[in-house]
């Protein structure tokens, strides 16, 4: 009966692709097949099956999300499955999205009470800035504030220039980026700047995806991302920075459950987005890339009815 039992199991894991269960039943028949019936009960009970993991879905019939933009992406922060998307893998400019990658590299490199001092090259770039000034003395936790909720590009090259021995040179910070998206498995994106600004760099809505998972494990990064308004200062505190998060999910329309992450604009990248928002312990991670409509609340229009569609039309088992 035992033997009869195994046989049976052991052609239907084999059927549905458990080779590590089909070697164990397969170890158990031949030992039932040379005498040993104990031993060979003794392997049925000790049968240690894997665990059935069953992803959250959309449901049937849910209506097309319908979002007026070149390239988007919505998936499950916890299990990783992509819900919806479109034209996902295709290399494109990102502008300060980059500064996802910027800050887990800063997060893996250095302290949070490090000192950078601030160059004419990092004060003086053009863009979005935290108006860092020359000279000025600041801790990396207040520069990644400046980077994360004010999208400073100051504060994106002086973070960069901190690797550097002279404090002159990107170099080897961006070198670094390069290293850590090949890891995390983004293979469309090229980094040739801390900020964005350098238009040839490219990645995609799905490597965009790959980073910011992986940033959310950071809890500096998840406090930082999803604060309104901050007031950064240098290390005698006679300078401040008063910031305000460009994210307007997590700012002006108070979107029920966001929790960050990073908006972006350069004219060749278009109006972008990468949004997250948790409700009833699901986190929804939404990229939105190149918006229709060339007008600032676009990302945030466009996140919004992503997100909106996601947590109207997704099941969760549990």
């Amino acid at each position: 009966m035992i033997l009869k039992s195994i046989i049976a199991m052991s052609i239907f894991f084999n059927l549905i692709g458990f080779s590590p269960i089909v070697f164990k039943l397969d170890n158990a028949i031949y030992k039932d097949e040379n005498g040993s019936k104990n031993t060979a009960a003794a392997s049925m009970i000790d049968l240690s099956l894997p665990e059935v993991v069953i992803r959250p879905q959309v449901s049937k019939n849910a209506p097309n999300p319908n979002i007026n933009a070149n390239h988007y992406l919505l998936a499950d922060m916890d299990s990783g499955t992509i819900f919806t998307s479109y034209d996902s893998n295709t290399r494109v400019p990102i502008a300060s999205t980059t500064k996802i990658m910027t800050a887990i590299v800063v997060l893996e490199n250095y302290k949070l009470d490090d000192i950078v001092t601030i160059t004419p090259e990092a004060a003086y770039q053009i863009g979005a800035d935290a108006y860092l000034q020359v000279g000025e003395k600041i801790s990396v936790d207040d520069l990644l504030h400046c980077l994360l909720i004010k999208s400073g590009n100051d504060s994106a090259y002086a973070l960069a220039q901190h690797m550097s021995k002279d404090n002159s040179s990107t170099a080897d910070f961006v070198s670094k980026m390069n290293e850590t998206a090949a890891r995390l498995g983004m293979k469309n994106t090229n980094y040739l700047d801390p900020a964005g600004l350098d238009v040839a760099g490219y990645s995609s809505a799905y490597d965009l995806f790959l980073a910011t998972k992986y940033a959310m494990r950071f809890e500096k990064f998840r406090e930082i991302v999803n604060t309104q308004e901050y007031t950064a200062t240098n290390i005698d505190n006679s300078i401040y920075h008063e910031l305000k998060n460009s994210n307007r999910l997590v700012g002006e329309y108070q979107y029920p459950g966001a929790i960050g992450v990073k908006t972006g604009y350069m004219p060749e990248a278009g109006h972008c987005l990468v949004s997250a928002a948790k409700r009833d312990g699901h986190t929804l991670i939404g990229i939105v890339l190149h918006t229709y409509a060339d007008t600032a609340p676009a990302s945030a229009d466009e996140s919004r009815k992503l997100l909106d569609w996601g947590f109207t039309n997704i099941k969760w088992f549990n």
